[in-house]
């Protein structure tokens, strides 16, 4: 069963701005494509060929990592089309799988050029939902299987095609919606620390300095603890870059609470987690990156969460008749009280930090990327199963359409 899964994004490293928020989903992106890719080339039916950019980031990740590779460059190289029109005149079944916007025109045109009934074509979208214009364009229209990577995206795919297409269209388009969650690199994670009673308890979270993280409500739950005289020692340690640094700063020393404030900038989380006894996610964005709530999990450690419609998704699958709302304490979105309380109790309870801990032990395994790559997997043998015996013979032949025509920013 083979499988042409293309990510053309692109983020130099080295490039201002490449710390952003944007670049840093488009990172994670290329991530869950790396994972698919590896997944299928080490188990199951699968033969994979990813196709993405030369000189990317995900280019010198999967040379690295010796998988089957296509790299192609954003200019006008018609030598990369030829080589990629041959390649697939090669397979009599083929499944075209983009992942992020920017691969949807070149995969439509590898679907176009083949013989109806051979190919399918579906999109991923993990975190960025593509453009209202992407939304409606044939190359949406033509794909057969759309994953999305949260409720959020979703909701934007659906409200785009909303008016915009026939009811027939958007029941079709709907029904081929299939949720996805993406996984995060749990890779590296050694178990914390242990909280000992006299040593100083150190609460972290992730992302704090991006639009809303959370990070004020944690600064203002914290002007409650230090109101508190039976509390052991504390201090919450905040990683990632953004433009709120001196918003967050400015608002810890007008409450009296910077001496307890560690602003780290990016660092590595694994490190940084062995020293640290719970993790913080009290963020409300609807497109928050995965990590800034698995990596306490990762951790082993208890985690605090706000109750946001992504963290109550993401916490879903785990739930149980014991644990209703999933593995972590949950409170109310922008509620500081209810965050000081929550981080009181873990404090103070030994009891609820091991139940804790061990709910995040449990759910570890399922928040990696090698778990979402075996559920993508999964849902790809299903889908060409119906393929594999549709057309005889030993290749699929182009169609009459040319390779020649593609000559935007996404040809070879």
């Amino acid at each position: 069963m083979r499988i042409l899964l293309l990510s053309l994004q692109e983020v130099q490293e080295s490039a201002p701005g490449s710390g952003s928020t944007q670049a840093r989903r488009i990172r994670l992106e290329e991530d869950q494509s790396l994972a698919m890719v590896e997944a299928m080339r080490d188990g199951g039916n699968l033969a994979p060929m990813l196709v993405c950019l030369q000189n990317s980031r995900l280019h010198r990740l999967a040379a690295e990592r010796n998988l089957p590779l296509l790299a192609v460059s954003g200019g006008r190289s018609l030598w990369g089309m030829v080589r990629l029109w041959r390649w697939q005149r090669r397979h009599r079944s083929l499944l075209v799988q983009t992942v992020g916007e920017e691969a949807m025109r070149l995969g439509y045109w590898v679907f176009r050029m083949r013989r109806p009934g051979t190919t399918l074509l579906a999109h991923a979208f993990f975190l960025r939902p593509p453009a209202e214009t992407a939304c409606c364009s044939r190359e949406m229209l033509s794909a057969s299987r759309i994953l999305y990577g949260s409720s959020y995206v979703r909701e934007r795919l659906r409200q785009a095609w909303e008016g915009a297409v026939c009811q027939e269209e958007y029941a079709r388009l709907n029904a081929a919606l299939i949720a996805l969650q993406p996984g995060i690199d749990s890779e590296g994670f050694a178990p914390s620390i242990s909280f000992e009673e006299g040593g100083r308890f150190v609460f972290a979270m992730n992302d704090s300095l991006v639009p809303r993280s959370g990070a004020q409500t944690v600064v203002r739950a914290m002007a409650a603890l230090w109101q508190r005289s039976d509390l052991p020692a504390w201090e919450v340690r905040m990683l990632g870059a953004g433009p709120r640094f001196q918003e967050v700063l400015s608002e810890a020393r007008s409450l009296g609470v910077a001496s307890r404030l560690c602003l780290l900038h990016e660092q590595s989380v694994p490190q940084v987690l062995s020293f640290c006894h719970a993790w913080l996610a009290p963020g409300s964005a609807p497109d928050e990156a995965p990590e800034t709530l698995w990596q306490g999990f990762a951790a082993g450690l208890p985690v605090i969460c706000s109750r946001s419609s992504l963290h109550l998704e993401r916490l879903a699958p785990h739930a149980s008749s014991v644990w209703p709302e999933g593995p972590a304490s949950l409170v109310p979105v922008n509620d500081a009280q209810a965050l000081a309380r929550a981080m009181i109790d873990c404090m103070q309870q030994a009891d609820l930090r091991e139940e804790l801990i061990r709910r995040s032990h449990f759910v570890f395994s399922q928040t990696g990327w090698r778990h979402m790559a075996a559920q993508a997997c999964m849902l790809f043998e299903d889908w060409l199963q119906g393929l594999e015996t549709a057309t005889p013979g030993q290749q699929c032949p182009a169609s009459s359409e040319s390779p020649l025509p593609l000559t935007d920013s996404h040809e070879m």
